[in-house]
């Protein structure tokens, strides 16, 4: 008479993942679950480090749904918190060209128009840093390239001229120096104000 084999009993599941990890979290450790940063934050956040040979996201989320505790994680906001959320951060951005007439001349004209840089983006860039080990300069950095590629086309400046024409032999197909200038000090402050409010786990990393 053969014995009746009987499977491996599973292991009970203390909680679910969500209850551990936000969502910014869990979209860090399924892009990279061996990056070392991300299991610091893993740690933090659970209690404990998932051993070694887990190395893969489902093999993370089964350890962490069999050995870590629930903890309090952010419930869904209300919607007037949502489009908080959703708004990401804005900076004032002064805006400067040369405009070249017809009747051979030019004159430099400005503005200051509020630039947006909305919370998806903004996360896109966070994560990226974290997973190559940046700090919040990197990001500033590369938040502060994003303006400059962007501003011109997203924001459209109505200009306003100084009133200091120069009637030089101008040809009006002059390329016109169109330049952005804005306080890096006030972008470093807006997103660590972001991230301290929204995703301060990620902000203790930076």
């Amino acid at each position: 008479m053969s014995a009746v084999l009987t499977p491996p009993a599973l292991a009970a599941r203390k909680c679910l993942i969500g209850q551990v990890l936000g969502p910014q979290m869990l979209a860090l450790l399924e892009r990279v679950p061996r990056n070392p940063q991300v299991r610091a934050l893993v740690l933090k956040l659970a209690g404990k480090l998932p051993p070694p040979e887990c190395e893969t996201f489902e093999q993370v989320k089964e350890w962490i749904e069999t050995h870590c505790e629930p903890r309090k994680v952010a419930r869904s906001s209300p919607p007037a918190a949502r489009r908080v959320v959703e708004e990401g951060i804005r900076l004032t951005v002064r805006f400067s060209d040369t405009e070249y007439g017809r009747a051979d001349y030019s004159v430099r004209r400005h503005a200051r128009e509020e630039f947006h840089l909305d919370a998806d983006d903004l996360m896109e860039l966070v994560r990226t840093a974290i997973e190559n080990g940046d700090s919040l300069d990197e990001i500033v950095e590369a938040a502060a390239r994003k303006i400059d590629d962007d501003a011109w086309e997203l924001c459209d400046p109505s200009m306003d001229d100084t009133g200091d024409y120069d009637y030089s032999n101008h040809d009006v197909s002059d390329t016109q120096d169109c330049e952005t200038t804005f306080d890096r000090g006030d972008l470093r402050r807006v997103i660590l104000a972001f991230l301290r409010e929204r995703h301060p786990e990620l902000a203790a990393e930076l």
